[in-house]
């Protein structure tokens, strides 16, 4: 049985709105946790619960297969995808390749607005708070920070790729946040960023970031280890 709260949206009357509104109402469940991984997604009870037809519901699924949240498996339907420690440290290395690329770009052409806008993230992500009410949690926060200063960088087809591993991988970004004395490393870690950047040190911005991501991905495995073990 799927969570109720998963249907507590309002859905569109036009197939493709549904559809829409589907997939980001179980985006949203998975990311969040309340749907977990291995967990069977059957495409009548979620048509039944959004009040519309298995179509919808079927295109929902079929993007999210796309973003890396959900697997189709034979004989068995959808299910929500999980991601091995290996997986994990896999796609947090090419995430620090790609992110350490874009905050290097990013220095060499960030004005003094740009630097402004990183510093208003960096502040929001400090005080926990933010300005964007479709955002929420501190892993909204502390991608608007580093998005503050990919955006300099004037590349969409790498910041593209960027966001697409950052979907695979919130789940467990969020995961190591959350724990005890983690926030307050983070925000350590985050100035050290916006000070490089304040000296427009390109070379040092991109290392921290690497540095910062991978440190990140350690921490979480090491949570799923305790988790399993526990």
């Amino acid at each position: 049985m799927l969570p109720s709260s998963i249907f507590e949206t309002e859905t569109g009357r036009k197939r493709g709105a549904a559809s829409t509104t589907v997939g980001t109402a179980l985006r949203n469940a998975i990311l969040g946790g309340t749907l977990p991984a291995g967990l069977a997604l059957p495409q009548s009870e979620l048509a039944e619960g959004f009040g519309t037809s298995i179509i919808p519901v079927r295109e929902a699924l079929k993007r999210l297969e796309a973003e890396g949240l959900v697997t189709f498996m034979p004989n068995r339907g959808a299910m929500v995808t999980g991601m091995t420690e290996d997986d994990i440290i896999e796609y947090s290395e090419i995430r620090a390749s790609l992110e350490e690329m874009a905050a290097r770009h990013a220095v060499g052409r960030m004005s003094c607005v740009d630097l402004a806008r990183i510093e208003d993230a960096y502040e929001a992500f400090v005080n926990g708070t933010n300005a964007n009410p479709t955002q929420h949690g501190l892993g909204d926060l502390n991608r608007a920070f580093h998005n503050a200063i990919y955006a300099a960088a004037q590349r969409p087809r790498l910041l593209e790729m960027i966001d697409d591993l950052h979907v695979r991988l919130t789940r467990y970004i969020r995961s190591h946040l959350e724990l005890e004395g983690r926030k307050d490393l983070t925000d350590i870690e985050h100035e050290a960023i916006m000070q490089a950047c304040r000296k427009r040190d390109a070379e040092e911005v991109a290392r921290l970031t690497r540095q910062h991501i991978l440190d990140a991905a350690a921490i979480s495995v090491r949570v799923i280890r305790e988790r399993r073990e526990g």
